[in-house]
């Protein structure tokens, strides 16, 4: 007589009693001194926190995608990134994933050892027009393609994108929410590349709120869960998605915390090449916050990472009334220059 595979209660229950277990070690672990040796990368200057119950101690300012588009524009940037003690890489697009792989291959030292990865599926999303798409094949095919191009066996973090962008998708409510079904589809695909060797952890990223109330709620098999962090943002309190993310043991990754460059008086995309020698100050500001394991601002070139990694290296600083109207200045720009499609950003001003 065969046995019946559990049903996704039944399956849920065990596995949060469970993380419930493992959390407990894990925050324990966790408050205990980190051990320097086993700090890939290691930077005395630079901070590093642990994400979660992944156990990873990861660089408190990591390096994302987006910027070149050739893997000569991407190699300064990543060896740059090593000599300042980064860690952390996280891509979302398969062409990002492709400049990167490549500038790895090319670069002397950055190389794919250097860095913990995180990577999503995108093009493939995880939003609810896309779900009757969405199949177990087309995900684990997407993540072969990303170990292909970073010419690995293994990478460290799978997160699926939960967020979506298209004509009239400037508000929380037109970013589609991500049901229970494919978040069951999710799970059990990771536990089958898990399984083979092919992914660490599991994390999502998202822009809708609601996605990860529901993740971290009712999913124990997520690590990580990535959503903007703005350096204005607030903690809700005692309902709050970081309180949530910390009692669940879950790694929290703060994206676009210069409001897609609106924080600087310019828009989006027009950053590029340019320095803003206020942008340390609004890293310290947010790395205040202990619940972050690590914040990711976009960069085009190594200067940028130099003024960013700043935020870090000068930690616990005295603020300064320069610091004080840099943050006064840069408030007053993001509200002032957020364009149309970046409005959803004020849903991220309270977490």
């Amino acid at each position: 007589m065969t046995t019946p595979p559990p049903t996704r209660r039944e399956f849920l229950r065990t596995t949060s009693a469970a993380a419930v277990v493992g959390a407990a070690a894990s925050i324990a672990q966790a408050a205990k001194p980190a051990d320097k040796s086993k700090i890939l990368n290691y930077n005395p200057k630079m901070g590093y926190r642990r994400l979660g119950k992944t156990e990873l101690m990861i660089s408190e300012v990591s390096l994302g995608g987006h910027g070149g588009k050739k893997p000569e524009d991407r190699i300064p940037v990543l060896e740059k990134a090593i000599e300042l003690g980064m860690n952390y890489l996280d891509t979302n697009m398969a062409s990002e994933v492709a400049l990167y792989g490549q500038a790895m291959a090319k670069a002397k030292n950055a190389k794919r050892d250097k860095f913990h990865i995180g990577f999503a599926s995108w093009p493939v999303k995880i939003t609810e027009e896309y779900e009757k798409k969405l199949t177990e094949k087309l995900m684990i095919s997407e993540i072969d393609k990303r170990l292909k191009a970073y010419k690995t066996d293994m990478l460290d973090i799978w997160r699926p994108v939960g967020a979506t962008w298209g004509k009239g998708q400037t508000k929380i409510a037109t970013m589609l929410d991500v049901t229970p079904k494919t978040l069951d589809l999710v799970a059990n695909t990771f536990e089958k590349v898990r399984k083979a060797g092919k992914v660490r952890f599991l994390g999502v990223s998202a822009h809708n709120p609601k996605v990860f109330r529901r993740v971290l709620n009712d999913y124990p098999q997520f690590s990580v869960v990535i959503f903007p962090y703005l350096f204005l943002t607030k903690d809700f309190g005692g309902d709050g998605l970081l309180k949530l993310a910390t009692d669940k043991d879950v790694g929290v990754i703060g994206l676009k915390p210069f409001g897609a460059g609106t924080t600087f008086g310019i828009k989006p995309r027009e950053i590029k090449g340019k320095v803003d020698k206020r942008a340390h100050v609004l890293v310290r500001e947010m790395l205040a916050e202990k619940r972050l394991a690590a914040i990711i601002p976009g960069v085009n070139i190594p200067e940028q990472l130099l003024e960013n990694v700043k935020g870090s290296y000068e930690k616990g600083k005295a603020t300064t009334q320069a610091d004080r109207d840099a943050i006064e200045q840069c408030t007053e720009n993001y509200y002032a220059h957020i364009t149309p499609e970046y409005k959803w950003l004020h849903q991220w001003e309270t977490v």
